[in-house]
């Protein structure tokens, strides 16, 4: 596959203007990086998984505006995904006065799983939370010594078990920032970091999505 212009203005000026040149500069790198792993793609948002994860009210983008999206495929063309790089719209109120908003860039990976799992959340455990025992009415309690530190919220016990089968909990596992969202809606996995977009965290991202 031939590497695609990085001129991304040409592509799609209309999504693209309003990026600062040291965003484009991180972009650019990124695209590389991911290049020498990956066949790439710059794909239609709408052509995606987005719109129909994004149809529930619940779905983790909320609070994001996706501005490109990458179709992704292994070398061996064996597992596909898409890759969102999103700006997280947050707002402040200072003195009484209207809200001032302000974005950051995040990268967000959607890969469909090919199986029914209904609704899954899945995030680690902080220490605050171990001390305080903090559980909700939805926890899904596994009893599972080797998956302890983390919460599995889902609306069907037995397709949460069957979706944390021992490979993908010790993808989970030593995945290296414990700070990750993983949600999955029906055949939909969606994950990422709340965090300032960097090229380390992208490539930890992307093989996670791709490995999971």
């Amino acid at each position: 596959m031939d590497k695609m212009d990085l001129d991304f203005r040409k592509l799609d000026s209309h999504k693209l203007f309003d990026f600062s040149k040291e965003e484009e500069k991180l972009i650019f790198e990124i695209y590389d990086k991911l290049f020498e792993l990956y066949n790439i793609s710059v794909v239609n948002i709408e052509d995606s998984l987005y719109p129909k994860f994004s149809s529930d009210i619940e779905n983790p983008f909320s609070l994001f505006i996706p501005k490109i999206c990458y179709f992704i495929t292994d070398k061996d063309k064996k597992h596909s995904f898409y890759l969102f790089v999103v700006s997280k719209i947050q707002k402040t109120w200072k003195g009484g006065k209207m809200p001032v908003e302000y974005d950051t860039l995040q990268l967000w990976g959607l890969k469909d799983i090919h199986e029914d799992f209904g609704y899954i959340s899945i995030t680690k455990k902080k220490l605050i939370d171990k001390i305080a025992g903090m559980f909700s009415n939805f926890t899904i309690n596994f009893k599972d010594r080797d998956f302890k530190d983390f919460y599995v919220l889902g609306s069907d016990k037995f397709k949460a078990m069957a979706f944390l089968t021992s490979k993908r909990k010790e993808c989970i596992k030593n995945f290296p920032d414990e700070n990750f969202q993983l949600e999955i809606k029906n055949s939909i996995l969606s994950f990422g970091l709340p965090k300032i977009l960097t090229a380390e965290n992208a490539i930890l991202i992307s093989k996670f999505v791709e490995e999971i």
